[in-house]
């Protein structure tokens, strides 16, 4: 009958410890993902604060706008070349 008795306290035992380790494994896991979602994060913003130091002269950042298509207001944009 006693070791009845301990086999059930036993069993019982691991029953309600089984939630507990799921819920901490989850936990653990949530935390991993979002540690990752940080890095990348903060290496998206590394490499933007290195872009805007670099375009930190008045002619960089002229040229840069002007590569990607931008005008001065007056300006009369055309384009050369196939379309």
């Amino acid at each position: 009958m006693r070791k009845l008795i301990i086999i059930g306290v036993v069993v019982l035992l691991g029953v309600l410890f089984v939630q507990p380790i799921r819920a901490y494994r989850a936990a653990q896991s949530e935390l991993t993902t979002a540690r990752e979602q940080l890095d990348n994060a903060r290496a998206i913003k590394e490499r933007a604060v290195k872009e805007r130091d670099a375009l930190g002269t008045r002619e960089m950042l002229v040229r840069e706008a002007r590569r990607r298509g931008y005008i001065f207001p007056g300006e009369t944009p055309f384009s050369v070349g196939n379309r």
